[in-house]
């Protein structure tokens, strides 16, 4: 009796503390839209990806975003440590253990691993400790191959096959990559938590570069989700380490590989769309139709660009308006190829809006082929409409606004939010500061 009210003491008290940590996020996205004016309706997004939910707050600042995703990745982590502690009280399940982090997933998976009765471990064998190979290399590199072709793997499945960019490529994927290689290198003998780090971050390293070989992805986007996914392969690394440890001879939690396929195809099903509200202005001391003018010139823009081309994102060069009254359309030359877009406000002096009907890819990446398989290029970060204000200000200047509406279809959303963000800002101040110089120079 004694027993089985301690095995449901300590269901109730994993069931609680995860139930804790994924309120605490809706708690913190009530705070951000109690304190916003105007607060928007709570909708179904709230409840099930809550800090996502806030990120089309108006106004709302890349330093919030960034602090939210860290929280986010707290919760994540905090989740992980209870749900595999829970899964090796009931000798096995991993699998789940690695859905818990997975957003909207977790909340059924989590109730899920609760109910799992606890299960006796079985005891080491006698002499176990005297059958270790004195050799520890082929633990070593059994390790770094699993975790190599796992990312290599997902990266085939998620992005290629399926189209998914989301939690289950940049969090799970180098979670169960740090999980099974920490696990595998210390199956028979410990080799301490630093080293058990070091080979989890060798094994995504050696699996990120095997990406760029075989021309799956590009430099810049790996280096971009490094911050992102080194954490998390540390944190898996460190839980293989001690499920090995405590549980050579139970369940093997390479068990839980098996559920990626399940969640690409389930990102691929409901894909995000986060959209970027962005607005900018610039005072210019030109009267408004040497600005007018300057706008829609169609010369190159002389700026030079800031550290979006450092990055290999793209950046606009030039933009030509052809036609007359409705049928006027724009063509905008970027970095990495035209864009077509359809003229929709015509206010000479005053207001010029277009809407874009085909993109470029959103970045060039670095690699050493011309063309690299990577589906992220195109309609992951696409710009619906952009528009220009021209207001009149006294002694004849002018104030030049500029509002773009955005979308991006990438998650963790509060990870790559705030990226594309200051991406966004980057060109139109650019765009900007171009055409006071050409205003003023008139």
């Amino acid at each position: 009796m004694s027993r089985l009210l301690t095995e449901l003491g300590s269901r109730l008290v994993y069931l609680t503390l995860a139930a804790g940590l994924i309120l605490s996020q809706h708690l913190a996205a009530w705070l951000a839209v109690s304190f916003h004016w105007p607060a928007p309706a709570l909708e179904e997004e709230f409840w099930l990806t809550p800090l996502r939910s806030v990120l089309g707050l108006s106004g709302l600042s890349a330093v919030w975003a960034a602090t939210a995703f860290a929280y986010s990745l707290a919760v994540a982590w905090g989740l992980a440590m209870l749900s595999f502690r829970r899964a090796r009280e009931a000798n096995g399940y991993y699998a789940l253990a690695v859905l818990s982090v997975v957003p909207v997933i977790q909340l059924a998976v989590i109730p899920l691993l609760a109910m799992l009765p606890t299960r006796a471990s079985p005891e080491p064998a006698s002499g176990t400790e005297a059958e270790v190979p004195a050799s520890r290399k082929p633990d070593v590199v059994h390790g770094l191959l699993a975790g190599i072709a796992i990312v290599v793997l997902a990266v085939l499945v998620s992005a290629v096959t399926f189209g998914a960019y989301g939690w289950g490529l940049f969090v799970t994927t180098p979670f169960t990559v740090g999980l099974t290689t920490g696990f595998l290198v210390n199956r028979r003998v410990d080799q301490g938590g630093s080293e058990t780090v070091a080979l989890a971050l060798a094994a995504a390293g050696l699996g990120s570069l095997a990406l760029v070989i075989l021309a799956l992805e590009g430099a810049v986007c790996i280096a971009m989700a490094a911050p992102l996914a080194i954490p998390v392969t540390i944190v898996g690394g460190v839980i293989g380490r001690d499920l090995a440890q405590v549980g050579r001879n139970r369940r093997s939690p390479l068990a839980s590989v098996a559920v990626l396929p399940m969640v690409f195809m389930l990102e691929a099903a409901m894909p995000p769309e986060v959209p970027i509200a962005t607005a900018r202005q610039i005072a210019i001391a030109a009267p408004p139709e040497a600005v007018w003018a300057a706008l829609t010139s169609g010369e190159p823009i002389r700026v030079r660009p800031g550290l979006t081309a450092v990055a290999g994102l793209a950046y606009p060069i030039s933009g030509r308006i052809e036609g007359e009254g409705a049928k006027r359309t724009r063509t905008g030359t970027f970095s990495t190829g035209i864009a077509r877009e359809k003229v929709t406000e015509w206010v000479p002096g005053h207001t010029l809006a277009f809407r874009v009907l085909s993109q470029p890819a959103a970045m060039e990446e670095m690699s050493p082929y011309r063309r690299v398989h990577a589906p992220h290029l195109v309609g992951y970060f696409e710009t619906d409409e952009t528009r220009f204000e021209l207001v009149p200000l006294a002694n004849g200047r002018t104030r030049l606004i500029v509002r773009a509406q955005h979308l991006l279809r990438i998650d963790p959303a509060l990870y790559w939010e705030p990226i594309a963000r200051l991406a966004i800002r980057d060109n139109v101040d650019r765009v900007l500061r171009d055409i006071a110089e050409k205003s003023e120079h008139r």
